[in-house]
């Protein structure tokens, strides 16, 4: 396999195109988002997949918080 054109780093999913890749693995690479500098802590791209229970955490998250706005748009009607 060759040297992927980024990886993505596991701890804030951002992509990083700046590590050192020998022997099909990551050997060094460091987040400039997160700081993350642990090589077992990154995925290549094609093996990346978001956790399907967390996409819906969040969308429940927005749901929310759209629904705490709305109360305090009806309060400020009555």
């Amino acid at each position: 396999m060759g040297r992927p054109d980024y990886i993505i780093c596991l701890e804030c999913e951002s992509e990083v195109d700046q590590f050192s890749w020998r022997e099909g693995e990551v050997r060094k690479a460091v987040c400039d988002v997160c700081g993350n500098n642990d090589p077992d802590a990154f995925s290549l791209p094609e093996d990346f997949e978001e956790d399907p229970e967390t996409q819906v955490e969040e969308d429940d998250i927005e749901d929310e918080y759209e629904d705490y706005g709305a109360d305090e748009d009806e309060e400020e009607e009555e």
